[in-house]
């Protein structure tokens, strides 16, 4: 074996390393095994591929093409066990990754051409092959911000699911064009001006790519941007709406004590003319009434409003709500703010519980104040089923409208720099919140 033969080949093949570099970057922080499995796998993929390639390429007299496009196949699969993101994405990025450093091999070969004149190996000779991963580690720092800020910020964009898709073929097709254009010899390269116009021009291939990845990531963000906004109003108008039930709970609870005073008038009437049959009469109704009439909940009569409201809501699907609130007659926040949280949590709480049977049908209701400051809301129901959350802990549904309330509570809580946590163990579904009374 030619130990100077295998350096050259070691040397060549070593453009794996950029070119897994250019392809980690981007979903490093998605990735779906441990951080030293990773890296594990990752050398003992690249030592396989540059010693034994090396080796193997020497002792044949082969073109490290001949390992390298094989060891890309066993590297892809690696590459989709590791990383937890789309297979369009995954695609596009170990695409774009094949292509800059195929750009690099390309170039390469351009310019070192008068270099390479009488080499009769399939290889590079050893100063070409570290000027050619010279220039592939140079395109990775040209594309490092894109690589680590850019793409990732837009992998993580859920709307743009489908764009990936469309735009996979894209570093695919130029990946094949760019080690299409590589010349079979250097001979061919010094012919004419075809040597310093490609040296030029072929700059043209990932300066591009760079220019509309940037433009690819301006309008994403700007459509970011916009959809944030609506969902803002979304919010908002969800928040009006429950503030229009805190207000009409608040009437109906002014009104039933307004009446109560008058029925004690009638009352205390019939009590002096002594018409006790007509008494009876008078109050057989209101006694069927006062079965289902207001009980007092807690000390703020906004909160208790929406408490006796979603009771008696609970009560009409037999779920049954467990109470627990101490709060005084002030709140450290806006009851309109208050209401709104409470009444998207009980709602979804109350929603979740229909769908249980038997002793499972019921929800627990915590809230309380620490330091006169900090308001603590807990609720939990059980649940049936498997319930996934996303990275910013929301639950994950694909039915139209679902999780809005959720959102319009974190929201909320987001206001009063507050925290909301979300679990789900033991098939318990557990809401806590913590909110600061405003400066």
């Amino acid at each position: 074996m030619n130990a100077s033969l295998t350096l050259r080949y070691f040397i060549e093949l070593s453009m794996i390393l950029p070119a897994a570099a250019i392809a980690i970057m981007p979903v490093y922080y998605s990735r779906k095994v441990s951080k030293t499995f990773l890296f594990v796998l990752l050398t003992e993929i690249l030592t396989a591929v540059t010693a034994g390639g090396a080796v193997l390429c020497s002792m044949l007299e082969i073109s490290s093409n001949t390992i390298a496009f094989p060891s890309m196949i066993i590297s892809f699969i690696a590459y989709d066990f590791c990383f937890d993101v789309s297979l369009a994405k995954k695609i596009f990025c170990f695409a774009n990754a094949t292509m800059l450093c195929g750009f690099s091999t390309t170039y390469t070969t351009f310019l070192t051409a008068p270099a390479e004149i009488g080499n009769t190996s399939a290889v590079f000779r050893a100063s070409s092959g570290l000027i050619c991963l010279g220039v592939a580690i140079l395109i990775g720092l040209i594309f490092s911000k894109t690589l680590i800020v850019r793409f990732p910020d837009l992998l993580e964009k859920e709307a743009l699911d489908f764009s990936w898709k469309m735009l996979t073929p894209a570093p695919i097709v130029t990946a094949l064009a760019v080690i299409w254009m590589k010349p079979v010899s250097a001979e061919n390269v010094m012919t004419g001006r075809l040597r310093p116009i490609c040296l030029v021009v072929l700059w043209a291939i990932p300066l591009v790519a760079l220019f509309l990845y940037i433009i690819f990531w301006w309008i994403a963000r700007k459509m970011t941007e916009t959809a944030q906004l609506q969902q803002s109003y979304d919010l908002l108008q969800m928040e009006e709406k429950q503030y229009q039930k805190t207000l009409r709970y608040l009437h109906e609870t002014s009104n039933a004590r307004h009446d109560f005073r008058q029925h004690i008038h009638v009352i205390e009437e019939y009590l002096k003319a002594g018409e006790y049959d007509r008494l009876k009469e008078y109050i057989a109704p209101i006694s069927d009434s006062v079965d289902r009439s207001h009980k007092v909940i807690c000390k703020n009569q906004a909160l208790d409003a929406i408490a006796n409201h979603y009771d008696e809501v609970a009560r009409s699907q037999n779920v049954t709500i467990y109470w627990n609130i101490k709060v005084a007659e002030m709140l450290p926040i806006k009851e309109s703010d208050m209401c709104a949280v409470m009444g998207n949590l009980i709602e979804n709480a109350i929603k979740a519980a229909t769908f249980l049977t038997g002793d499972d049908r019921l929800v627990n209701v915590r809230v309380g104040i620490l330091q006169e400051e900090t308001l603590v809301i807990s609720i939990d129901n059980p649940y049936r089923g498997i319930l996934t959350l996303d990275k910013k802990g929301l639950p994950i549904t694909n039915k139209p409208n679902h999780g809005i309330g959720l959102r319009s509570v974190k929201n909320i809580v987001d206001r009063y720099k507050g925290s909301m946590e979300i679990e789900t163990h033991n098939q318990i579904f557990n809401v806590s919140i913590l909110m600061y009374a405003p400066d």
